[in-house]
């Protein structure tokens, strides 16, 4: 068979990856080896090569920002007929089917997704309310994240409350908080359910949860999403957890034709649920599978590579692959280590080499400040590095940080639309009821709740019934505004933006609200307040941004491709998606000209020219944890999670990497001897070049020598001590 000339610009793998086309395949892409190009290029034979329908083809990753990035490359070949493959995160995929057949599940029309900070109010509310928590450990404080990550970590795994109760009283031996803590949550998990149900509202896990459940009990919504979609394509498939791996596993149905594409070697979301056996059992799970290796890094230079194939070929149970690069070998890897010198601290020495490297570097190399990543394994490392760069005047951003949509005032704003949609919807009700001050107190508050709770009903419904005469006008106000919203809705879906603004009525319903008057009050600095406002505004007009760009994609008479008009819940769908998808947080402006601090888990899939990774000490990386965990017995290899942390974290570089670590840190105003990582000595010596923090430049080759037979023997002698 000939190559289509529109695959030629693809290495041989890559170009196997795109025409393997029918029945199960699993590309095991390299870090740097160019995945989401092959991806696209396969999107593109399928379309091109193969004639299918785009509508025909589903590809699913993990953040709205690749999949944006994929449908603009397919499109920069194909041109508009890319705009009918369905190109979405997995969290995206199931709103999609939940709207669509989310009756069989009872889901009611306008159901909300409550994001994290919705989840714990709920939480809270249960624990305050409904559970005894006396059988504990006695404690009157419980942290509801612990809670709400338990029942999470059970619903990506499809267990329900009762066989989350099962599980924990046939588990519970050890009698440590832990255990208290699984008990609770499972005392919590089926009344969190049936708060959510009765709030016509689902989590962010019940949008892969569910969608799986439909699949399962519901054949004509299989045969149905069958129909529609015959080609799978899933990115990223090690970081698919349980509930991703059976969703995926339907929505191929008989024809098989499912393609992951996916790296064990970067599989570092275990605690968010990831699991790598999906990857890693894929022929056992599809049975005849195509195995497509992708080898070659364009990324890195060949000297970072072979210390990423040294680092990660220790892991047991892996896919065996070994980078290479045509790039050229590069300078070697930079290794220093920093004592505590003239009341100075080690980490503060440490951050200081940061910053002077990245003055020099981008002053004789000519670089921009955005050619700069510096990595660490918690966020508790962050600080002195910020400390260091202000004093050197080096501009820079952390990738992680609060979202935009947890600040108050937005919360706020979101809170009040979603109930125009879903009156049920009590924990937005609850908290926008009184705010602004509207003369409903607590106990007038609490007085519905108990009410609501005694007849088995909504709160909203009990509120409409309520004689108080500013629940009824809050009430009032609720109605008028949802009547207002259906004649703009009804204008809006005639298929013309001049019928109706959703951003106009968004406007106007807040307003009539006086939000930002009360923002005013509650802050004496007007400063601060005007900080809050213009915030709320840029809220305001973010609603009037996204519906314009929905109407600028409206299809052309002639396109057969699927469009809605702008409507409140799929706005609100966005903003909850957005404000879920960790991995998307912050990384729509990396590019911009400022040195990038942040944690390994939020570097995956960013690059950098030069990367600092700090910190490389037992305790921190590996992190205490998993130490814990080594000494209590854990079954597999604990470390080996953390092995691929530092494996993606060296990946990262382009052209120099940089390691550094302190022979002290202080704690409690007390330096404490530290040992180096473990994961160093997997490094060949000769790929290093270790630098003097005193001289503050490379050391002769023969103390450089003598410098790395010390550095090694103390890894050596503390490994040998049992770490």
């Amino acid at each position: 068979m000939q190559l289509p000339p529109y695959l030629h610009p693809l290495n041989p793998e890559q170009q196997a990856a795109a025409l393997a086309t029918e029945g199960p395949v699993l590309v095991l892409a390299g870090a740097g080896s160019g995945k989401t190009r092959t991806l696209v290029y396969r999107i593109i034979h399928l379309i091109k090569g193969l004639k299918t329908d785009p509508r025909r083809v589903l590809a699913v990753t993990f953040t709205n920002r690749a999949a944006s990035e994929m449908r603009e490359r397919a499109a920069s070949v194909i041109g508009k007929e890319a705009r009918g493959v369905f190109l979405s995160t997995f969290h995206s995929l199931g709103v999609r089917i939940l709207r669509e057949h989310g009756t069989h599940l009872d889901l009611p029309p306008g159901w909300s997704i409550y994001a994290s900070g919705d989840q714990l109010g709920l939480i809270r509310r249960i624990i305050g309310e409904e559970v005894r928590v006396a059988a504990t450990s006695g404690e009157d404080v419980y942290d509801p994240k612990r809670i709400l990550a338990a029942i999470s970590g059970w619903k990506n795994q499809l267990v329900g409350p009762e066989e989350a109760r099962r599980e924990v009283a046939a588990g519970r031996t050890r009698g440590n908080r832990d255990d208290d803590y699984s008990v609770l949550a499972a005392d919590v998990y089926p009344r969190y359910e049936q708060a959510l149900r009765a709030a016509g509202a689902c989590d962010f896990d019940d949008l892969l949860l569910l969608p799986v459940r439909l699949l399962r009990d519901h054949s004509q919504v299989r045969e149905a999403l069958w129909r529609r979609w015959h080609y799978l394509l899933v990115d990223e498939y090690q970081d698919t957890n349980g509930a991703q791996f059976e969703l995926a596993r339907l929505l191929a149905g008989p024809r098989k034709n499912l393609c992951v594409v996916g790296d064990d070697d970067q599989s570092i979301y275990a605690w968010r649920g990831a699991d790598a056996r999906n990857i890693l059992d894929f022929e056992r799970h599809f049975p005849g599978a195509q195995i497509i290796t992708l080898e070659e890094n364009y990324r890195s230079t060949q000297r970072i590579l072979d210390a990423a194939n040294a680092v990660i070929a220790v892991n047991p149970d892996r896919r065996p692959k070994r980078l290479r690069t045509a790039n050229g070998p590069g300078p070697r890897v930079d290794l220093w280590e920093f004592a505590a010198e003239a009341g100075k601290p080690a980490e503060v020495a440490e951050a200081e080499m940061v910053a002077r490297e990245i003055g020099i570097r981008r002053y004789h190399e000519k670089l921009a400040w955005g050619d700069f990543g510096v990595l660490y394994r918690t966020n508790l490392q962050g600080r002195p590095l910020e400390e260091a760069l202000r004093a050197a005047n080096i501009p820079y951003r952390v990738v992680g940080g609060t979202s935009y949509f947890d600040r108050k005032e937005v919360a706020d704003a979101v809170a009040y639309l979603r109930i125009v949609l879903n009156p049920r919807d009590e924990v937005s009700l609850r908290r926008v009821v009184n705010y602004p001050t509207r003369g409903i107190g607590r106990t007038t508050l609490l007085k519905l709740v108990e009410t609501a709770r005694a007849e088995g009903i909504s709160l909203w419904e009990t509120m409409r019934r309520a004689p108080n005469e500013p629940v009824r006008r809050f009430v009032d106000e609720v109605e008028v505004a949802r009547r207002e919203y259906l004649e703009v809705e009804a204008a809006i879906s005639q298929g013309s933006s001049r019928g109706g603004s959703l951003h106009g009525w968004v406007g106007a319903w807040l307003r009539s609200l006086h939000l930002e008057d009360a923002i005013r009050r509650e802050h004496k600095a007007d400063k601060a307040a005007e900080i809050r406002v213009d915030a709320l505004r840029d809220f305001v007009a973010s609603v009037g941004g996204w519906e314009e760009r929905v109407w600028a994609a409206k299809p052309l008479p002639d396109e057969d491709v699927e469009w809605a008009p702008p409507a409140l819940s799929t706005f609100l769908e966005r903003v909850s998606l957005v404000d879920e998808s960790q991995d998307d947080r912050g990384k729509e402006k990396v590019d911009a000209d400022r040195v990038t601090l942040l944690t390994l888990h939020s570097a995956k899939g960013l690059e950098f020219p030069h990367v600092f990774l700090v910190g490389l000490e037992e305790e921190i990386l590996p992190h205490a944890r998993s130490l814990h965990q080594v000494a209590d017995g854990t079954s597999g290899d604990p470390l080996a999670e953390e092995r691929r942390l530092f494996y993606v974290g060296i990946t990262r570089a382009r052209h120099r990497l940089t390691l550094s670590g302190c022979a002290t840190r202080q704690r409690s105003g007390e330096a404490f001897p530290r040992q180096p990582s473990r994961f160093l000595q997997d490094i060949p010596a000769e790929l290093l070049a270790v630098r003097s923090a005193r001289t503050r430049t490379s050391l002769s080759q023969e103390d450089s020598q003598e410098l790395k037979a010390s550095f090694f023997a103390r890894m050596k002698d503390m490994l040998a001590a049992g770490g």
